[in-house]
């Protein structure tokens, strides 16, 4: 796969759940799990599959007289680079409080609490963080103010 942005929608995540769940799948498999949460047709499944297809997230393998997806890149890799390329799309001030947010919405584990506590404790904090919103630096956003939540 290209190392380009994702633009994945979220119909077409519904989809590479389902392929990463089954690691690769049928269209009609698809259809059969998607079927139980989505009122979508056939012919949706296959135009959202193509879809994904074109953008090379999905792979096609011929089996019979069918063709088998698969995914491009594993979910661990494709949640890593939206996790960046959203990051990328947010003020720099504003990443601890994505991150905190995130935090609070997450389903977590005493263990996935554990390893984030661990991982903060090795992580090098930086010196300052500047707003990146504007290339000159002349930004007069209020990013800095602490809002509560």
């Amino acid at each position: 796969m290209k190392e380009q942005e994702l633009n994945i929608s979220n119909a077409e995540m519904v989809i590479m759940r389902v392929i990463w769940s089954l690691n690769g799948a049928k269209v009609e498999e698809v259809m059969r799990q998607i079927s139980k949460r989505q009122n979508w047709s056939l012919a949706t499944v296959k135009t959202l599959m193509g879809r994904l297809v074109k953008k090379e997230v999905l792979t096609t393998e011929k089996e019979g007289r069918a063709f088998v997806y698969r995914a491009a890149m594993s979910e661990c890799d494709a949640i890593r680079q939206m996790t960046g390329e959203l990051l990328e799309k947010i003020c720099a001030t504003k990443e601890s409080e994505f991150l905190s947010d995130a935090i609070d919405l997450a389903k977590l584990k005493q263990s996935d609490i554990d390893n984030l506590i661990k991982q903060l404790q090795e992580k090098v904090a930086t010196e300052t963080v500047s707003c990146d919103c504007l290339d000159d630096n002349n930004c007069s956003c209020v990013h800095n103010q602490i809002i509560s939540k």
